[in-house]
């Protein structure tokens, strides 16, 4: 493996849903077509650039380029598309409350080129038979391979042909491929030049970390699941803190005084040493500052969960 130290980076993005909420996000080609080409176009819609992308049967993976209020718009819109769409076809009592997209800033480039991997692999992990490049929902042949496939061009459809084989009015450009299923070609969208430029440099580096170690991706898989089981957890502590709320005051939480609120939250903060004065005051509906203030835990020393994208 190329000798150099990591390079700290500001702008990409590891973008990923809970696959432990939904039995199935995707089940037919069709949904499978329809993930990957929304991924392709609300890149576009956002202006975020792909680096890596896979869609399993429960859950999706993106590695991504962009400004933080950018890749926020793209999670947001990404969540709207899916729910969109399950609704339309009578599904939405599945997706109500299961479609959790998270977001993980990449803190330097050998972390992206690990996460790059990690996603690739992640068909391979899963059980599919063949190698990553083969799995028809991730990037392809995108990575220093030679793919020759010839596919239609964009520029061959009339823009309403285009809105209806892809199910949006956001114009794509003209270059852009497709496939005979209707699935936009990963090589059309994803930023090759950053990804030989600035992210692996060469194939023998690409190789090398192909051969992440299996202790390596067990880590990745259990960071990508805290942020959903902190979000769980604190779904279940509301339910808690509104019970209470009930008991005393026979009121849900947001009808509550600003004296109630504050004796409802010291009393919870006294119950659970582990809970960050910043999820506090927000489940309790009250001023960071205030009820810092009135537990006496200074910013510098305040236990912080992180935040919930969104």
């Amino acid at each position: 493996m190329d000798n150099f130290a990591p390079k700290v980076i500001d702008d990409c993005y590891h973008i990923y849903s809970d696959g432990t909420r939904l039995a199935v996000l995707c089940d037919t080609d069709e949904d499978y077509v329809f993930m990957m080409n929304q991924i392709a176009i609300t890149s576009l819609y956002c202006d975020v650039r792909i680096l890596c992308q896979e869609v399993m049967r429960t859950h999706f993976h993106i590695v991504a380029v962009g400004e933080p209020e950018q890749i926020q718009k793209y999670r947001r819109e990404i969540k709207r598309l899916i729910t969109k769409r399950y609704n339309r076809d009578g599904l939405g009592h599945i997706v109500k409350d299961s479609i959790q997209i998270a977001v993980d800033p990449i803190k330097d480039d050998e972390e992206l080129r690990r996460k790059i991997i990690y996603v690739f692999r992640n068909c391979t992990e899963a059980g599919f038979r063949l190698l990553p490049e083969d799995y028809p929902w991730g990037p392809g042949q995108v990575y220093y391979r030679q793919d020759k496939t010839s596919y239609r061009k964009v520029s061959e459809l009339h823009y309403r042909e285009q809105c209806r084989l892809f199910r949006t009015k956001v114009k794509l450009p003209a270059d852009w491929e497709y496939d005979p299923k209707g699935m936009l070609v990963p090589r059309s969208y994803f930023d090759t030049e950053y990804l030989h430029n600035e992210v692996f440099l060469s194939p023998r580096q690409f190789i090398a970390f192909l051969n992440v170690k299996k202790k390596d991706l067990i880590e990745m898989e259990a960071a990508d699941a805290r942020p959903f089981q902190e979000k769980q957890d604190e779904g279940k502590l509301l339910k808690e803190m509104e019970q209470e709320s009930m008991n005393r005051y026979d009121k849900p939480i947001k009808q509550l005084s600003q004296v109630d609120k504050i004796h409802l939250a010291t009393y919870f903060w006294s119950e659970r040493k582990t809970l960050s004065v910043k999820q506090l005051a927000r489940l309790s509906r009250l001023n960071e500052d205030v009820l810092r203030a009135i537990v006496h835990v200074p910013v510098n020393t305040a236990a912080r969960s992180p935040d919930w994208p969104g």
